[in-house]
């Protein structure tokens, strides 16, 4: 009993709580740029439970510490990109939800800063949602996509896939191109799929994309769209790639949205000017003016 009251075994126990900040945090990070798969989503399931009310009964056992009191604060701000990204995951949402509240209200922090703190987080997250609720229903086209055909490169470096997307118009088929090594596991019981993609071809329905590998090219209806040279480098037989490229996406939250490219259509716009300005002589620029 001594032991469990010592200043320096609670301090401990504190350090050790900002292991589920961290979990938090990864698992926000992995819901923006990766799609959060179950290999097994019972054994998940029973694994990240147990492994909460672990967390949280010893968050609660250090609800004096400064450390647990400031470790809750990230928790709040860490558990909004899940509430928004990967809801109905309800196997990673809920216990997360859970943990994350109770240790919050139940945390010795002084009341004001407990108030004041409580209140900037549910504004946080009433005008996130609603946000996020708006550009989901509103901006976003609503679309029905389907995917007709995959493939792996030769090398096995990339992989392809031809995506048919219904709308309220003629719709379009598209390509898009993936790299195929990045793809991660966890544990053998949580797969994270990489989300980086790149649009190679595109056109309105009704159409066809005979997709074909050449060696490291990529051919489309016989023309070459994709070279693996661009972007991969293989040095002691492991691949390494360069996204550098602007049509390159490199995130799984992603929607059409027409505003969206009504913008970056001005900014392309005004950039080509600015360049194309930029690029004259003195003396041509003189006469501009």
């Amino acid at each position: 009993m001594k032991v469990l009251k010592n200043k320096w075994f609670i301090m401990l126990v504190s350090i050790l709580n900002g292991v589920y900040t961290l979990c938090l945090l990864g698992f926000a990070y992995a819901a923006m740029f990766y799609k959060i798969e179950f290999v097994n989503t019972t054994k998940f399931a029973i694994l990240y439970a147990v492994f909460s009310v672990v967390v949280g009964l010893l968050m609660y056992y250090t609800r004096g510490s400064f450390l647990t009191s400031i470790f809750n604060l990230l928790n709040m701000f860490s558990f909004l990109p899940l509430l928004l990204l990967e809801w109905g995951n309800w196997p990673l949402i809920i216990p997360a939800a859970l943990v994350t509240l109770f240790n919050f209200f139940t945390c010795r922090m002084n009341d004001t800063v407990k108030t004041v703190f409580g209140t900037v987080y549910l504004l946080l997250y009433v005008v996130c949602c609603v946000a996020f609720f708006l550009i989901m229903t509103v901006f976003r086209v609503t679309t029905i996509d389907t995917v007709i055909e995959t493939g792996v490169s030769p090398s096995g470096h990339f992989r392809y896939y031809v995506l048919n997307v219904e709308n309220k118009s003629s719709g379009k088929t598209a390509v898009y191109v993936e790299p195929n090594t990045l793809d991660t596991e966890i544990a053998g019981i949580i797969e994270l799929d990489t989300t980086i993609k790149k649009l190679v071809k595109q056109a309105n329905n009704p159409t066809t994309m005979d997709c074909e590998w050449s060696g490291v090219r990529m051919y489309i209806n016989g023309e070459e769209y994709f070279n693996e040279e661009d972007y991969v480098k293989v040095e002691n037989g492991v691949p390494e790639y360069n996204f550098l490229d602007d049509n390159w996406t490199h995130t799984y939250f992603e929607a059409n949205y027409p505003l969206q490219d009504a913008v970056m259509n001005m900014v392309n716009i005004i950039k080509d000017k600015i360049e194309e300005f930029t690029s004259k002589p003195p003396e041509d620029a003189m006469i501009a003016e």
